[in-house]
Formats: C-alpha cells, sequence, structure tokens
C-alpha cells in the first residue's frame, strides 16, 4: 500500500514540476512582453469562445431528440457572438477582459491563501501563501487601477501570476518529492 501511494506522489510530483516549469516560462513571456501577452489572451478567448459557441449550435440540432434544442442553441449562439465580439473589438474587450482578470485575480488569491493554510503543517506552504498574496494584491492592483493602461497592464499583472504560480508548483513538487 505504501509502495502505491509513494509511486502516486512520485508522479504527481513530476506533473507539478512540469506544470512549474510551464507557468513560471510563460509568466516570463508575459512580463517582457505585456502587449503582446494581454491582446494573446483576448484573440484566444475570442477564438475558443467563437469556436464552441459554433460547435454547440451544431450540437443543438442533434438535441431536438431530447428537447434541448432551444436552450443549446441560444447558448451556442450567444458563446458564438461574444468570442466574434471579442475579435472584432480587441480594444473594448480588453478593458472588459481587464476588470473581469482583476476579478479572477483576486477570488484565485484567496482560494490560493486558504489552500496554504490547508497545507500549513507541511515544510513549503509558506510559497502558496506567498503566492496567494501576490495573486490577490494583483488582482486588487487590476481592479483600482482599471481602466488606466489596461492594454498592457492584463498581460504584465497575469503574467506575474502565472510566474510566481509557476514557483509555487515548483516548491509544492520538492514537497511531494520527500
Amino acid at each position: 500500500m505504501a509502495a502505491k501511494n509513494a509511486n502516486e506522489l512520485k508522479v504527481l510530483s513530476g506533473w507539478l514540476l512540469a506544470l512549474g516549469i510551464l507557468f513560471v516560462l510563460f509568466g516570463f513571456v508575459m512580463m517582457v512582453f505585456p502587449v503582446a501577452g494581454t491582446f494573446s489572451l483576448e484573440v484566444l478567448m475570442g477564438l475558443l469562445l467563437l469556436v464552441l459557441g459554433i460547435v454547440e449550435v451544431a450540437l443543438s440540432f442533434t438535441a431536438r431528440k431530447w428537447g434541448g434544442f432551444l436552450f443549446t442553441f441560444v447558448g451556442g449562439a450567444l458563446s458564438a457572438i461574444l468570442g466574434l465580439v471579442l475579435l472584432v473589438y480587441p480594444v473594448g474587450a480588453v478593458l472588459a477582459l481587464t476588470m473581469l482578470l482583476g476579478a479572477y485575480l483576486l477570488v484565485q488569491g484567496i482560494i490560493r491563501i486558504a489552500m496554504a493554510f490547508k497545507f500549513k503543517p507541511t515544510h513549503n506552504w509558506k510559497w502558496l501563501l506567498f503566492d496567494g498574496a501576490i495573486t490577490m494584491l494583483l488582482g486588487i492592483l487590476i481592479i483600482t487601477a482599471w481602466p488606466l493602461d489596461a492594454v498592457w497592464v492584463m498581460g504584465l499583472l497575469f503574467g506575474i501570476s502565472l510566474f510566481f504560480s509557476g514557483i509555487s508548483f515548483l516548491m509544492l513538487s520538492s514537497v511531494v518529492r520527500e
């Protein structure tokens, strides 16, 4: 039984290590190129919503058999329209997404702080607490300064958040390995 748990923890350690490296790299790139990072996030979200909306609309025609046509069609159409709006009006979308990102980071920071206290007896729990505090602070900074210079702020601050999340994943992977 103990050998099985040790193997599972080794696998988890590898995933945490890989995730930490990816987060650090993507965070660093977004900090170096914040405007490109901002518009990359916005375009990616627009494309995802557009494609998912089109797929959901197509699915709605098969949903007639179980009576979910209207709900599926309307939900898919709304997703596709929102995706199209994000792609057609990128600057306005960046302003709206910046405010949403601020709220997301604020909530994510609170969740990470709570998670840190759950891991408190472990060796590196303070890294998760630090990550949560930084993430929450970034969310507050975005919300209070919005929309001042919103074109670069989302990319930079999200990059900082990714970077510190990567550091905390790297620290957690070392704890799990022990």
